[in-house]
């Protein structure tokens, strides 16, 4: 290789090396400020090195020193430009509620006359919080006695109707059972979190009560609308299937590492949506068998060979197979 091709191999291998170091730069500066920037969250997945800040020592480095505080007229100069009409419709679905500013003197500071209302003028909207409260409802009923019937010795008393206790000899109501359930089960607040959330607001509700509770309203008024609607679920063209793991602790016999399953069965796409969630301890072909036993439709799932072995059985036909 002559001199002019060993320069010019050279001179190709430093352009090669800049780019590469300009490459790198970005990165560091584009992950710098996304670990430290104003919209960024911080994580302490990557090494502290040269170009990067410690995420525990950020009061005392330089950057943290020297960086200008921002003055109050700076703060107070920024608003955030808002669209006509967007805080009307925000608060479009509240209810609103009226609350009238009144004149205290009434009387004109010149003569001393009455001063009579001429007008209301708008002045703003504000969103009141008001927080949850519990109260203790004390239920009667009457008791009715004809006195006439009575004069001829033939007592008639009537008794007014009492509606039903959601479970038999507690305490519970149907909106204390359904907010417990809504709070654990939509919100994911464990029972031991809400046991100090209804302490906070006058009430020592144990997390065993409450347990009870969503034990109890499950077996007597959850259960059969899901038997109902399982029965309709069963008895429809097409349905769709599939199973996901999940983990489940303290579950008797089993090890808290042994996998377990939820099952998901839905109507099709044009019916009435019915969505069943089954759990199950594991995926064999026998957990859809029993569940859809009945059904002489066309079940649409992934090429999981479980729910093929069903098909097999003869019925449980498969319309199609998909690998996502």
């Amino acid at each position: 290789m002559s001199p002019l091709e060993q320069l010019q191999k050279m001179e190709h291998r430093i352009g090669d090396l800049e780019k590469e170091n300009k490459r790198l730069q970005e990165t560091v500066q584009f992950l710098t400020q996304k670990l430290y920037g104003k919209s960024s969250e911080k994580t302490a997945s990557l090494p502290v090195g040269v170009e990067q800040l410690s995420l525990f020592d950020e009061a005392e480095t330089a950057a943290s020193r020297t960086a200008p505080e921002p003055t109050i007229g700076q703060i107070q100069s920024y608003q955030r430009k808002k669209q006509v009409g967007e805080r009307a419709e925000l608060l479009q679905d509240l209810p609103h509620e009226k609350q009238l500013c009144q004149v205290q003197d009434r009387c004109c500071g010149v003569c001393h006359s009455e001063l009579v209302l001429v007008g209301e003028a708008f002045v703003r909207t504000e969103v009141e919080f008001i927080p949850a409260r519990v109260q203790a409802i004390d239920i009667y009923r009457e008791t009715l006695e004809c006195r006439t019937c009575r004069k001829e010795d033939k007592p008639q008393m009537k008794k007014a109707t009492v509606p039903a206790p959601v479970i038999q000899h507690s305490m519970a109501s149907a909106s204390s059972v359904a907010w417990v359930m809504y709070q654990k089960f939509v919100n994911s607040m464990p029972l031991y979190r809400q046991e100090k959330e209804w302490k906070s607001i006058g009430l020592d509700l144990s997390r065993g009560t409450m347990a009870n509770w969503m034990i109890a309203a499950t077996r007597d008024w959850l259960k059969p609308l899901v038997n109902r609607l399982h029965g309709l679920l069963v008895q429809e063209r097409y349905l769709h299937a599939d199973e996901t793991p999940l983990q489940v602790m303290n579950e008797k016999g089993r090890k808290n590492t042994t996998p377990s399953y939820m099952w998901i069965y839905s109507s099709g796409q044009h019916r009435a949506p019915i969505r069943i969630f089954e759990y199950q301890p594991g995926r064999g072909a026998k957990y859809p068998q029993a569940f859809l036993k009945g059904f002489k439709g066309y079940l649409h799932s992934d090429a999981y060979s479980g729910l093929c072995e069903s098909s097999r059985d003869g019925f449980l036909p498969m319309l199609g197979t998909s690998s996502a």
